[in-house]
């Protein structure tokens, strides 16, 4: 019986435990949220009272435009496997190039990739991010180089890109050293450069309207959440607007290269998240950036995003099986070549063999 009794004690029925644990704080939060939230929404029902509608919603406008343009759409993945001594890092980057020749419209991938192994530090993650941007870089300029394009469109803001904060470490000086060669030669070859957000987590919209009509937004609301509240359901383009950066005093992005992102965020789709859309500001091609993207989301529906570059998101994507594959495979090498090193440093950390 006391066998018995000790058993139960050390195997609780833990579902039970942490769903009333759960249902507890729930039931107590749960008002405190929408209450939150509501004075927000109530916040900036009343400080855009003072802007007028026009100044920041605009219909946006439907095309009949055929995409006639030679374009180049571009995107990367990664994953990461953290071992006992290294993680071991795998890229991918890909370039889709839609352009016509003599009548005729082509379109074709241009890919790279890279792994190996990273020392762990403070900022491993931040470190592989950057180098993701490095090979997506690579395959633009590639592009950019072995193709006459006049629009190239890239995954994530220009500004953000342009103003990322730096890190004490080899591959942030690669990537803007990297970014900023892509960028001179997409001048010189006059072609449009243009960012695609997907999500949007930023407050650039709400820090523009604060500053030109003295008004306080929210902190706590991004401009994606403010607009679906404004414009709820339909499809619209802002105003345009220049992202004023907090760490930078003019638009010098190198000792090189001068430019500044006009920006605006665009619902293509009733259902659609806003998209937020920049531009280098050399040709400055905000409005016919604006039609290309609506055009290009038509066939994507509810999902309000360019087929393009969902393809080559899709095409870049790091199947997590895959890297672990992969990181199986390298293992294995170096057990069979030099046990005690694979032991030592690509052995799996203590999570990846902990009991399911």
């Amino acid at each position: 019986m006391e066998n018995r009794h000790n058993e139960q004690y050390f195997k609780p029925n833990t579902q039970k435990v942490y769903y009333s644990i759960w249902l507890k704080k729930y039931s107590n939060i749960q008002k405190n949220i929408l209450e939150e939230l509501q004075s927000c929404k109530r916040d900036i029902e009343s400080s855009l009272k003072t802007i007028p509608v026009n100044d920041l919603i605009k219909p946006l406008e439907k095309t009949q435009k055929t995409s006639s343009q030679s374009m180049c759409f571009v995107d990367g993945g990664e994953g990461i496997i953290e071992l006992l001594g290294a993680s071991l890092y795998f890229i991918r980057a890909s370039g889709l190039v839609l352009e016509e020749k003599e009548g005729v419209r082509k379109e074709g991938f241009i890919r790279d990739l890279d792994m190996n192994l990273m020392d762990y530090d403070d900022y491993t993650k931040e470190r592989v991010e950057l180098l993701r941007d490095c090979v997506e870089f690579d395959v633009a300029l590639k592009c950019v180089e072995q193709h006459n394009l006049e629009y190239l469109f890239l995954d994530g803001s220009l500004y953000v890109k342009a103003r990322r904060k730096p890190i004490k470490c080899v591959e942030d000086s690669l990537y803007r050293k990297k970014f900023v060669r892509l960028l001179k030669a997409c001048k010189k070859n006059k072609v449009n450069v243009v960012g695609v957000s997907e999500d949007s987590r930023s407050k650039m919209l709400s820090n523009h309207l604060s500053m030109k009509y003295g008004i306080q937004l929210p902190k706590f609301m991004t401009d994606s959440s403010i607009l679906r509240l404004i414009a709820g359901n339909k499809e619209y383009r802002t105003i345009e607007f220049t992202p004023k950066s907090k760490f930078e005093a003019d638009d010098k992005i190198d000792e090189s290269i001068v430019a500044s992102f006009p920006t605006v965020y665009m619902q293509v789709n009733e259902s659609a998240n806003p998209l937020r859309v920049d531009v280098a500001d050399w040709n400055n091609p905000i409005e016919e950036a604006i039609s290309l993207i609506t055009e290009l989301s038509k066939g994507s529906r509810y999902y309000g995003y360019p087929i393009p570059l969902y393809l080559v998101h899709m095409d870049a994507r790091i199947n997590p099986k895959h890297a672990q594959w992969a990181a199986n495979q390298l293992s294995a090498h170096i057990q069979k070549n030099d046990r005690n090193l694979y032991d030592s440093v690509l052995r799996k950390n203590r999570r990846g063999l902990r009991p399911q």
